[in-house]
């Protein structure tokens, strides 16, 4: 009984030390409404809490403080506001109608504020983009490009940065590491959270993201070279994603061997001819070492199921389909598309069905 009592008051103790973050505030002109607070994560959204506002619309909840930046949002009615904490974050107020969150005020989180100056911004462009005014859209990405850039370079290992230069429009983003105007600001990121958050799995896919760029820029230039100075380890960007069975599947977990990496869809006119080829692929080399990890980016999930069903190789699907991030980060502009990986772990490069097998044969035999 009195270890028992020990082990309980350990917990209690243990519970007690936890640093917590409060996320509190007041929503007017919602009583009775649902408000919810979810976690966002680097692929998915999980609701952690939620409450019915009263009258007087006041909320309260708590987490546990991030050792690293993390992003968290609430939600009223389809309506977002995103929140950024850190390891230094105590309490972070909010206070809006309901009727229109974005203009919410934020206290406890420059972060925070800074996000949803670039929320609101990105919202106006996307707004003119609908409307098809092509010129007002080239002087509203100028200006939003413009804004993000100068979050970057004001403090390159905040969540504001981060979140800056992985913004989308309509599954682009404003800035890619694959243009190279755009490249220095993705290493700036990717550099200061290699120097301040190492182990964070963020950090691990900057750095793998802008390595992947800089492979293909020919001509990166002196200065961006200096930037990623810090960036020392080479990798390539997971690909995590699940297979049919609904199970989480990690390109990673196949090195050590020769990887062919395919993003293809089953909905493609060659789609036969395609599946022809790597069956044959796969018969030859296997027993010689060769993976095939495929990437189908079908939007009709049946359709890839019945067309999965005996296959013998890797396949994952992203539900994304051509809004797929891994689209962008491996900048994919067809389909179908090869990547040939070693079995230290190095991509080679890019392939087609000319000459894959060629580098296949030279790496297996």
């Amino acid at each position: 009984m009195r270890k028992f009592l020990l082990f309980a008051v350990a917990i209690v103790l243990f519970a007690a030390c936890t640093p917590k973050t409060s996320i509190s505030g007041s929503i007017t002109d919602a009583e009775g409404k649902t408000i919810y607070l979810e976690h966002s994560g680097l692929n998915t959204h999980a609701l952690l809490d939620s409450a019915k506002l009263d009258a007087n619309g006041g909320f309260k909840f708590s987490v546990k403080t991030p050792q690293y930046p993390d992003f968290y949002r609430i939600s009223l009615g389809g309506q977002l506001v995103v929140i950024a904490l850190d390891a230094t974050s105590k309490s972070v107020n909010v206070t809006a109608s309901g009727k229109d969150l974005n203009n919410a005020t934020i206290e406890g989180s420059e972060a925070s504020v800074e996000i949803q100056r670039l929320r609101n911004s990105n919202f106006e462009l996307q707004r003119a983009a609908v409307e098809g005014d092509t010129a007002k859209v080239a002087q509203m990405l100028d200006s939003h490009k413009r804004l993000a850039q100068e979050i970057v370079l004001a403090n390159p290992k905040s969540a504001a940065a981060y979140y800056a230069i992985n913004q989308t429009i309509l599954g682009n983003y404003y800035m890619s590491p694959y243009v190279k105007e755009d490249l220095p600001f993705w290493t700036a990121v990717a550099t200061a959270w290699d120097l301040h958050y190492t182990e964070y799995d963020r950090t691990k896919e900057l750095k793998q993201s802008v390595l992947l760029a800089i492979s293909q820029h020919k001509n990166s230039g002196k200065s961006t070279a200096e930037l990623i100075e810090n960036i020392k380890e080479e990798g390539f960007i997971d690909i995590v994603l699940p297979n049919r069975l609904g199970e989480t599947t990690k390109l990673s977990a196949y090195v050590g061997n020769v990887i062919l990496i395919d993003f293809s869809a089953y909905a493609m006119e060659q789609s036969a001819a395609h599946t022809l080829f790597l069956r044959e692929l796969y018969a030859t080399y296997h027993e010689l070492g060769l993976e095939i990890f495929q990437v189908s980016l079908d939007a009709d999930k049946l359709l890839w199921l019945e067309q999965t069903r005996n296959i013998p190789w890797v396949c994952v699907r992203d539900e994304a389909s051509v809004q797929s991030k891994y689209l962008i980060t491996y900048n994919i502009s067809e389909l179908p598309t090869f990547f040939l990986m070693d079995k230290e772990g190095n991509i080679l490069g890019r392939y087609n069905h000319e000459n894959v097998e060629n580098a296949i044969y030279n790496l297996t035999k």
